[in-house]
């Protein structure tokens, strides 16, 4: 049974866009600014929401921190979800967890804590999945070992943090460091490939994240922030499409949000290489449209949509196989079987547009 809603026009009606940044990290544990100095950066370049998940404390949250910014005027402008970041006993497994009033024991496996966050109502994101790094050995990698579980909601595809890390050496460090965005390429095909057999199971959301920490460090005479939180806001961005704009009420936003998010209604983008902003992946059927993560049962006549706000490279992929591309600011092609579909977008050869899948059932 199809329960995805459709509209007559995916111009008018049906595609609310909110924009925002996901993982950021505060002073509250290893970041640099309090939540409403960095919320204050992010207002200022037109976020709709942040996402705080400072490691292991709910300390901000505790304090009413979590809301409608900025605070105590009628003008709400960017909303402020804290969650947390869950780590084992190794400091392997990190977890993004939302939605919870306390934290879970930290002695818990990556397993048992995956299943306490969904117990409790919470709603994971795996952090840095598929993070692979040697060159440094004061920093180590934190992949995700866990797969045997299935109660996360979601992983990230695209981690900045981990992208730059992965990339840096002695020879380009001070390059990366003075412009930390050009290492951005895209996703790896290795996680991709993980998301899209997830994704034959069941319902997994991919996200982008910023892993925002701004630390700030010394060169010789030079005193520099690694990725200030305001050049991490200008990168990776996570979309989320709405059936009804965003509600001025905290509780019902971010209810919202969070019921988007399950329905994989999202996109992630590379802002480096242009605003995605108003991008579409749609599925059209007898003057019907459904958006980018919506089910619909197969029949014959089903048109996949796809809109860029400008020219690019567009991939249309099927069960991790590109089915059809085009180069420009659209394409359209008509699906002859059931499957999973999603799109890649590329400026340049550096990604710039990930949707989620549309399921055809």
């Amino acid at each position: 049974m199809n329960n995805s809603k459709s509209f007559s026009n995916p111009e008018k009606k049906g595609w609310y866009e909110c924009v925002g940044v996901m993982h950021i990290h505060s002073s509250d544990s290893d970041g640099s600014k309090s939540i409403p100095e960095i919320t204050e950066i992010g207002g200022g370049l037109g976020l709709d929401f942040l996402f705080f998940t400072d490691h292991m404390i709910l300390k901000s949250y505790h304090r009413n921190l979590e809301g409608w910014y900025p605070k105590g005027t009628s003008k709400k402008k960017t909303l402020v979800v804290i969650g947390y970041e869950i780590n084992d006993g190794n400091n392997k497994n990190h977890y993004l967890a939302y939605n919870l009033n306390d934290l879970v024991p930290g002695e818990l496996s990556a397993y048992e804590y995956v299943k306490e966050v969904k117990k409790k109502g919470g709603f994971g994101i795996i952090a840095h999945p598929d993070e692979i790094r040697d060159r440094f050995t004061q920093f180590p990698s934190y992949p995700w070992t866990c797969w045997e579980t299935e109660d996360f909601d979601g992983i990230e595809l695209w981690n900045q943090m981990s992208e730059w890390m992965e990339k840096l050496n002695k020879k380009n460090e001070l390059k990366m460091v003075l412009s930390p965005r050009r290492s951005l390429v895209s996703p790896t095909p290795r996680i991709l490939s993980r998301w899209d057999q997830l994704n034959k199971k069941r319902k997994v959301v991919g996200v982008g994240g910023v892993d925002a920490h701004a630390h700030p460090i010394e060169i010789g005479p030079l005193r520099i922030t690694i990725f200030p939180y305001k050049v991490q806001f200008k990168s990776l961005r996570t979309h989320i499409l709405l059936d009804k704009p965003l509600s001025s009420d905290f509780s019902k936003a971010k209810l919202q949000l969070f019921s988007a998010l399950k329905n994989c209604n999202v996109f992630t983008s590379n802002y480096r290489w242009g605003d995605a902003k108003g991008f579409k992946f749609y599925a059209e059927l007898k003057g019907r449209y459904f958006k980018v993560g919506d089910d619909i049962n197969f029949e014959d006549g089903i048109i996949l949509g796809v809109n860029t706000p400008d020219a690019a490279q567009i991939k249309l992929v099927s069960d991790g196989k590109v089915i059809a591309e085009n180069n420009g600011s659209n394409l359209s092609y008509k699906i002859d079987s059931k499957g999973n579909f999603r799109v890649e977008v590329f400026r340049n050869g550096k990604g710039w547009i990930f949707s989620n899948h549309i399921r055809v059932v």
